[in-house]
């Protein structure tokens, strides 16, 4: 299926026939649950979709216990949270560079902010029918398998997972771009 892309005359048209395009399957990786799958080519550089949910301020949701993979710091007036949000769909994007590996299975976009909003973005052509992955970051990787070795030895209360990856991502992330 070829996009006319020429005839959509405003982006929100866009994202949201993009949107459309999209499904929700059990993921390729195992143990990932679902997954984000396309139902039509993408060409590199395509926004796939916005990785949407209720925005805070970082003070008002830093108090997060660990158990909310969803967060998504962009700066300190916007994080995303993206828990119970189970229609919008670009929490489903897995990491396929993740403690388990695919053979053949490689990411094949990344997150991109535009002011307070964020969006998954093909960095590669991906093909109808295929699983979009998405970097989480190496070191939300390295405090998950932290995280499961305390698990092992103590039941006490672990640091917050998805908001020290966040923060550490993209805190980095922007200050290596000055």
């Amino acid at each position: 299926m070829r996009l006319a892309v020429g005839r959509i005359f405003n982006s929100y048209q866009f994202m949201s026939f993009l949107e459309r395009q999209l499904q929700i399957n059990k993921s390729q990786l195992p143990g990932a649950g679902q997954g984000l799958f396309t139902k039509i080519d993408i060409q590199k550089g395509t926004r796939i979709v916005e990785y949407k949910g209720r925005l805070h301020r970082w003070k008002d949701i830093k108090h997060e216990d660990g158990h909310n993979g969803y967060l998504l710091y962009i700066n300190p007036n916007a994080v995303i949270n993206a828990l119970g949000t189970a229609k919008l769909i670009g929490r489903y994007a897995n990491d396929a560079n993740g403690i388990i590996r695919i053979e053949g299975l490689r990411n094949n976009s990344e997150y991109v902010t535009v002011g307070s909003r964020c969006f998954i973005t093909a960095t590669k052509n991906i093909k109808k029918g295929e699983e979009v992955f998405v970097k989480y970051g190496k070191e939300y990787w390295e405090l998950v398998k932290k995280i499961k070795s305390r698990k092992i030895r103590s039941s006490q209360p672990k640091e917050n997972l998805a908001l020290y990856f966040f923060t550490l991502k993209y805190k980095n992330q922007f200050n290596n771009r000055s």
